[in-house]
């Protein structure tokens, strides 16, 4: 029962997040779009996750599709998000076929590691490159509101990915139930964070 609620609470904050930051900002430069809409996939990407969990049931084809979803939201929408808060902190701007080809490159890397035998040591070593992006970015953010709320929410997903992630930097075994909570205070977060940073002018 918590962990369905923990799934509910996930996807709202989610897919709320992503609508929200795609409407605030829709007038916006293509440089800062794009940041935007990669934020917003990204979100959405950690929605499918919630929401597979939630209709799926284990079974010979289900299991696949949760696995997947469980893939994207880690080795995909949490890199994205981590590269956006850099990208915006160090302010680099990269077209939409830059993002596209990180994203053909993480799931490249991810691929990769799976095959080399590799996945635990790429999943903690992705950990740790994440942690460290969200906070140098969060640093680096200009306006002092988004700075506050880029640190809280690093130390939120920091916390998560520690203790609580499907392969934890600390223990052999996650807990589903609060990784879902630290993504959903994370992303909300980050996007009321990246809000105001883009807003700052």
């Amino acid at each position: 029962m918590i962990e369905s609620v923990s799934y509910v609470i996930l996807l709202m904050s989610s897919s709320l997040a992503a609508v929200w930051l795609l409407k605030r900002l829709k007038s916006t430069e293509p440089e800062t779009h794009y940041k935007v809409r990669v934020f917003a996939l990204s979100s959405l990407f950690v929605t499918a996750y919630a929401l597979t969990h939630l209709v799926l049931t284990p079974g010979p084809h289900q299991t696949t599709l949760l696995q997947m979803t469980e893939n994207l939201s880690v080795y995909v929408a949490l890199p994205f998000i981590a590269t956006v808060f850099l990208a915006t902190g160090k302010q680099w701007h990269w077209s939409m076929a830059g993002w596209g080809r990180w994203l053909l490159g993480l799931i490249a890397f991810f691929e990769l590691s799976r095959a080399m035998e590799y996945a635990v040591l790429y999943a903690q070593v992705l950990s740790i490159a994440l942690i460290l992006a969200l906070f140098a970015g969060s640093l680096l953010f200009k306006n002092t509101t988004a700075k506050v709320k880029g640190l809280s929410g690093a130390l939120i997903a920091s916390i998560g990915l520690v203790f609580f992630a499907f392969i934890p930097l600390i223990g052999t075994a996650g807990n589903p139930i609060f990784f879902n909570f630290a993504l959903a205070a994370f992303i909300p977060l980050a996007a009321s964070a990246l809000l105001d940073e883009f807003s700052k002018t």
